[in-house]
């Protein structure tokens, strides 16, 4: 039967809702570079916009908000206090801290049936009694409503859809580079099309980021590898005890080295 081959990214792959994940790889054809939708953040790789073929890693994330460059993520969700308020655990939240909450960063906190009254106005509703998560209007209406009560400002704060941050990049060059604005930069955009699941006889030749070589290969029955497991390290622990070999598979597939796929069936992307 005919090989097929595909050049791609080594993946850890791990569905919404799924528990553990699986070994895969993604055709570099199905990755293009894009304009961050969200802002960019700690960790990230990006390319300059104005030269893609220079890249670097991010970190110190901050975001542009209500005028101001604020640390991200918000500082508030390392605070024991909040964790135990009503911005954190909503009607199981303590008053309380909540008072503490306000004061410590000048927020006023407006509960559920605060919302409530400014939106219908007061005794315009009530609560259904068999089922608290709904209100009933004076007019008969019924209307779902959560638990959830805000903040102004707003915290925590989050990066709304093309929000605006700004990182420090360290980029491939080896120059540091502070304050660089995510608008200036392009991220990495895949492709469900593009992104396959791994066999057991399939054969992985890794492609050294800089020489363009071939520096490992092997038939995953043969390494071997775990293609699913309930976590991470999961994949590799059935590899000899030889700790190079160990830690080198568990390494192109954290970092996502370039790898080739060669398999004797059509591969089949996932659905």
């Amino acid at each position: 039967m005919k090989e097929k081959l595909i050049k791609g990214r080594l993946y850890l792959y791990s569905e919404q809702g799924m528990e553990g994940g699986a070994l895969a790889i993604q055709d570099t054809k199905f990755i293009n570079l894009n304009e961050p939708k969200f802002g960019i953040t700690q960790n990230v790789k990006v390319w300059d916009k104005n030269n893609p073929k220079k890249f670097g890693i991010t970190s110190n994330p901050e975001i542009y908000i209500n005028g101001t460059w604020q640390i991200w993520p918000d500082p508030i969700y390392q605070d024991p206090d909040y964790k135990q308020s009503s911005l954190n655990l909503e009607k199981k939240g303590d008053l309380n801290t909540d008072k503490i909450i306000s004061e410590r960063y000048n927020i006023k906190i407006k509960y559920v049936d605060d919302i409530l009254n400014e939106k219908f106005g007061k005794n315009n509703w009530k609560y259904k009694t068999t089922e608290e998560s709904k209100i009933i209007l004076n007019n008969g209406d019924i209307i779902h409503v959560g638990y959830s009560p805000i903040s102004e400002p707003n915290r925590p704060y989050s990066i709304p859809q093309n929000g605006l941050t700004r990182v420090t990049v360290k980029w491939n060059d080896g120059l540091l580079e502070k304050k660089r604005l995510s608008n200036s930069l392009l991220v990495e955009g895949w492709s469900y099309d593009g992104l396959h699941l791994l066999k057991e006889t399939d054969l992985l030749k890794v492609i050294d980021f800089k020489t363009g070589k071939i520096i490992c290969e092997g038939l995953l029955n043969k390494i071997p590898l775990k293609l699913f497991s309930q976590t991470m390290k999961g994949h590799f622990e059935n590899l000899n005890q030889n700790f190079d070999k160990v830690s080198n598979w568990e390494k192109y597939f954290t970092e996502q080295y370039i790898a080739e796929l060669h398999r004797k069936a059509e591969l089949t992307p996932i659905e």
